[in-house]
């Protein structure tokens, strides 16, 4: 107010009204300190204050006066040192004393002369002069003095009022200035952290305080349970201030901000650091708390002070509450996301392994969780059986490869067929445990795996913390272990539909080979040996189960073949040659009837073509001849070698192995004679086990007659 007293131009005022009534006006702090200089001094009181000592005493006489008046919330006749009077008038604004009004320098009745003539000498005048100034002094009434002095109380009054309107004019507006940057500084951004931090950083710069956080309350109905701390600020981690669960769970009952000391063991204000804590609010409701301490010299917060932060609350938790909700929304999206891709994985692959991994890293991914395990129950020992896990390390996973789900968790959603969620395992008192769970893991959700309403096996999600497993993160776990179910299944089914396929075909080669006991297991070896190659050329799996089908297949056109020019012990008449050398075709057209995979059809149709050309039956050379066919050439070529025959003997593996590297470029594509070569040695008994050996004849080179 004092700075503010020339703008207005209280000192000219005060000093035309006392001159124009005739007394001493001035102005004090309610502490006594002089907010004006006093105006309008007789030349009795100028005297006075002329000398130190008169002017200490006059000093501690307005001091007093000022003092007790603004305690006493009235005014006061006070009599000074030097036997003047003066009324002290106690200036209230808003219910606080802003200022003493002082005026007088009057005597109700002249001064005695041994008086004067005593203080003169006390502060070293001349007794004459202070006579003479004394006798200037103004005699009062009293009711007169009151009058005035009542008259100059109101204008300062009037005044004041006015300096504190424009006052709080102006702090509300630096206010509603702040409040505007603080909202458009809180909503620049979506994540909460950042939301979180930049709220901190401008409540701390408008107060001037060091420290703060920002808490977040999770979900009903264990909202403090699942608090988040989403923001910290502080000079170092021993001044961090976070409040305690108490002081949030009373911001948060009762809706208001809660002073208290963040140091309380500190021996000053300043070591204490006074903080307050305020609720964030969004539709009447508290969603979280922001905490801030540590004000220059350990202030503390006034009411004004709290109210203005607390306006800043509404706008911060309704920031927050946006960003949080965003922050869901980006969550549902991830989970649909991963949804529709492990959707796909699991509806496109019968691959049971492949299901299993992509179901457990699904859910690890989409709910951020450090570990998840899938069981699938075996129906003979009633045991669950682990079949897929992600976060779990090898020497813990396989201590647990099986265990018995009685009395447990697992044993309770097996057999209600329903989610069980615990959000930490150190409280469950259900008297249910789990037969396993990793040493560090505080939340756990079991869900369990449906087949056609049959549950057959859980997903067990794991978190390190304790955790409220929220409706979207259940169901997301559920809508996998369905998808997960129906793939197993789906699986299962495909495994069993390729044994009885694969019996199929391997009797169809059988019932080929049953016209040529000589040749007895020549299509098993042709295939495993195409499927080993298949694999050293990096070729798919689907690929290698294709050449596999292949090489069980590649001479079912011979069925059509007469037996006498199969067995025929020498060598073919032209007749005879093409008569055998249209069986891939009539290989080819017996498959296509029973829907194999085209590839299949191509590679048995052309496994006799020649790289170079020379080849049968369509002439095809280099890459215009299937991949697949080119590798049943070698591995056709290289078993026909290796075996014996009515016309021939078989060649050793060695001079088999030369005679596939002297036709490759030629008869053989030299990658495939390359990656065949490399077949390891410890694989060939397993290839080769069903050879039969066979009686030598008459020896006739391997590619004089077909394989």
């Amino acid at each position: 107010m004092n700075q503010e007293l020339p703008e207005v131009g209280l000192e000219d005022l005060q000093e035309s009204m006392s001159r124009a009534l005739g007394i001493a006006v001035m102005v004090a702090h309610p502490d006594g300190r002089a907010l004006t200089e006093p105006s309008n001094l007789c030349s009795f009181c100028a005297m006075l204050n002329g000398v130190p000592e008169g002017l200490a005493r006059c000093t501690a006489s307005r001091t007093a006066s000022a003092q007790a008046a603004a305690a006493a919330g009235r005014e006061i006749l006070y009599t000074c040192h030097a036997g003047l009077v003066h009324l002290a008038v106690p200036v209230r604004v808003g219910g606080e004393t802003v200022a003493v009004m002082l005026g007088g320098n009057v005597t109700l009745e002249p001064p005695p002369r041994e008086a004067v003539v005593r203080l003169a000498r006390e502060v070293g005048l001349d007794p004459e002069e202070l006579l003479a100034a004394a006798a200037e002094v103004p005699v009062w009434t009293e009711d007169r003095l009151r009058t005035v002095m009542g008259a100059v109380a109101k204008v300062a009054l009037i005044v004041a009022r006015l300096l504190h309107t424009r006052r709080e004019l102006e702090r509300k507006a630096d206010e509603l200035e702040a409040l505007l940057q603080f909202s458009q500084t809180v909503s620049s951004s979506l994540d909460v952290g950042e939301v979180a931090r930049r709220a901190l950083r401008a409540v701390l710069e408008l107060t001037g305080a060091s420290s703060g956080s920002v808490v977040m309350l999770g979900e009903a109905p264990q909202r403090r349970a699942t608090a988040e701390v989403a923001a910290t600020q502080e000079p170092c981690e021993e001044l961090r201030v976070v409040p305690s669960g108490e002081i949030v769970a009373t911001v948060e009952r009762e809706s208001r901000s809660v002073q208290f000391n963040s140091r309380p063991g500190g021996a000053t204000p300043e070591e204490r650091r006074p903080a307050v804590s305020l609720p964030l609010m969004v539709g009447g409701r508290v969603t979280g708390v922001l905490t801030i301490a540590g004000r220059p010299e350990g202030a503390g917060f006034s009411d004004e002070e709290v109210a203005f932060l607390s306006t800043l609350g509404g706008s911060l938790g309704l920031a927050l509450e946006n960003a949080r909700l965003f922050r869901q929304l980006q969550l549902r999206v991830r989970m649909l996301e991963r949804l529709i891709d492990v959707g796909r994985v699991l509806s496109g692959s019968l691959d049971a392994d492949r299901v299993i991994e992509s179901a457990v890293a699904s859910i690890r991914h989409a709910l951020g969780v450090e570990c998840c395990v899938l069981w699938l129950l075996d129906e003979d020992t009633g045991e669950l059986v682990m079949k897929g896990s992600t976060g779990v390390g090898p020497k813990l996973g396989a201590e647990a490869v099986r265990v018995s789900p009685q009395a447990t968790l697992l044993e309770k959603v097996l057999e209600t067929g329903e989610p069980t969620m615990v959000e930490d395992v150190k409280l469950n008192t259900s008297g249910r445990q789990l037969p396993w769970c990793p040493a560090d893991m505080r939340a756990v959700a079991v869900v369990p795996i449906r087949v056609g309403g049959k549950v057959v096996g859980v997903l067990q999600v794991h978190s390190p913390g304790p955790r409220r497993w929220s409706d979207e993160e259940i169901g997301y776990v559920e809508v996998v272990a369905s998808q997960t179910g129906l793939a197993l299944e789906n699986a299962r089914l495909y495994s069993s539909l390729r044994q009885a396929y694969l019996g199929a075909v391997r009797a169809l080669a059988a019932a080929l080979e049953a016209k040529d006991l000589y040749t007895r297991g020549h299509s098993v070896r042709v295939a495993r040996w195409a499927r080993a190659c298949a694999r050293l050329l990096g070729l798919s799996p689907e690929q290698q189960e294709q050449v596999y089908l292949a090489g069980l297949l590649h001479d079912v056109g011979k069925i059509g073949v007469r037996e006498e020019i199969l067995l025929k012990p020498g060598r073919l008449d032209e007749q005879e040659r093409r008569e055998i050398q249209g069986h891939p075709v009539v290989g080819a057209r017996i498959l296509e009837p029973a829907s194999f995979h085209p590839v299949v059809i191509e590679a048995v149709r052309h496994h006799h073509e020649d790289y170079d050309g020379g080849g049968y039956p369509a002439g095809l050379m280099g890459e215009e001849i299937p991949l697949l066919a080119r590798i049943i050439r070698v591995a056709d070529a290289y078993d026909a070698m290796t075996s014996a025959r009515p016309y021939r003997g078989a060649l050793s593996v060695e001079q088999a192995r030369e005679e596939l590297r002297r036709g490759a470029g030629s008869q053989f594509d030299p990658a495939v004679v390359e990656a065949f070569l490399r077949i390891p040695a410890e694989e060939i008994p397993e290839i080769t086990a069903t050879v039969t050996p066979f009686p030598l004849g008459e020896f006739a080179p391997w590619n004089d007659v077909e394989g």
